[in-house]
């Protein structure tokens, strides 16, 4: 049962972003594709990172990235990006967003503790 409780936010996280790939190739398919797709990926991160950890948010976003290169950016099925800032950006957001769901103390519990 403890095993179950530390592979679950993995599987979930895993999940999410394969799911959000699902969704993301039949609009890329069926309508125009857009390279601004994968930009969609921020938002199940972004969750992940509020629900669970930032270092699954980091593996959710390094999965996000490769089923974004093979899926939706053009050429289709090849695995390569000509634009490096994409993963710099990723990482960035991911930071971001886990200094933002960290919880605060306050400046008085500070002051408190050093004495």
């Amino acid at each position: 049962m403890r095993a179950l409780k530390g592979v679950l936010p993995i599987v979930v996280s895993v999940g999410l972003v394969l799911a959000v790939t699902a969704v993301l190739w039949r609009v890329n398919s069926t309508a125009a594709g857009s390279y601004h797709l994968a930009y969609i990926y921020l938002f199940p991160v972004a969750l992940i990172a509020a629900l669970y950890d930032g270092r699954l948010a980091l593996l959710g976003t390094a999965i996000a990235l490769v089923c974004a290169d093979y899926f939706l950016q053009k050429p289709l099925y090849i695995f390569g990006s000509d634009n490096p800032l994409e993963y710099g950006v990723a990482v960035t957001t991911t930071k971001f967003i886990r200094v933002l769901v960290r919880p605060r103390t306050s400046t008085a519990a500070k002051s408190r503790s050093a004495y």
